[in-house]
């Protein structure tokens, strides 16, 4: 009885353990109106001014790459265009607020500029909206006149 306690807490212990590290794959932050925050509902839509999916990898709060989005093989990749590490500069105003678009957690080996990571455990039509890292609503990606918006789908208030 005792080895199979001992098995079991092993492979909890394992399974916790990451192999590589993790980075969030997040849209650019959106500045919104705190009245406009308040009143957000189902099917309101926020227009990104983005023609193409370009986006970042965050650590914490550290921008630590921009990478782009494509698909290769039938397969959906994101490719290091740049490394930056900026500290993201959470600016407290009485009238807005900065959103997080996030796609999710992902890992990568190795991370320098021109590596490519497949995303297939990503979904990028699922997004979740945060403010001061609580999670406000999820949304979708849409498009809006040849422009990419997100359009959100489940308030969480």
């Amino acid at each position: 009885m005792k080895a199979e306690t001992q098995a079991n807490n092993l492979a909890t212990l394992v399974r916790r353990k990451k192999k590589y590290p993790e980075y969030e794959l997040v849209l650019p932050f959106i500045n919104v109106k705190l009245s406009k925050l308040h009143k957000l509902a189902e099917g309101d839509i926020f227009l990104l001014g983005l023609d193409h999916l370009d986006l970042y990898l965050l650590s914490d709060t550290n921008i630590m790459a921009n990478v782009h989005v494509f698909i290769d093989d039938n397969r959906q990749k994101i490719k290091i265009l740049s490394l930056d590490k900026k500290t993201i500069i959470q600016e407290h105003t009485k009238k807005y607020e900065n959103i997080k678009c996030s796609f999710g957690m992902l890992q990568s080996r190795k991370f320098e500029v021109g590596f490519e990571v497949s995303i297939e455990e990503v979904n990028l039509q699922e997004i979740k909206l945060f403010v001061e890292d609580k999670n406000i609503a999820e949304a979708t990606l849409v498009k809006v006149d040849d422009e990419i918006a997100i359009q959100v789908t489940k308030v969480d208030k």
